[in-house]
């Protein structure tokens, strides 16, 4: 009984750590809304993406010269009667005007 069990726990953890590789190893997926998913992809405004004037890339590039850390989802909508990119960096949200490229914002995130 004592050796099955311990088989148990030894293929338990390989699955484990097979699921892990199979999703990208540590840091290359990150957990939001109930799913993983790559940072830096488009979350939420995907139909508003032919309005855009900037890509994501560029959107994301902006954001990440004006903060430090790891990069979350990003999210396209309106703003303060603009349409923008809002970019999770670290612990907070850069609003990047889809029009322009410019700043727009940050906001601490909750």
């Amino acid at each position: 009984m004592k050796k099955k069990l311990v088989v148990l726990a030894v293929v338990a953890a390989l699955m484990l750590i097979g699921a892990r590789l199979a999703f990208g190893g540590p840091g290359r997926l990150i957990y939001d809304d109930g799913a993983y998913v790559k940072p830096g992809s488009l979350d939420d405004g995907k139909e508003l993406r032919p309005h855009a004037s900037i890509t994501l890339q560029q959107a994301i590039a902006v954001a990440r010269n004006a903060a430090s850390g790891s990069l979350g989802q990003v999210d396209l909508e309106h703003y303060e009667g603009r349409l923008v990119y809002t970019v999770d960096v670290g612990d907070h949200e850069i609003k990047v005007d889809a029009a322009n490229g410019r700043i727009d914002g940050s906001v601490p995130r909750d």
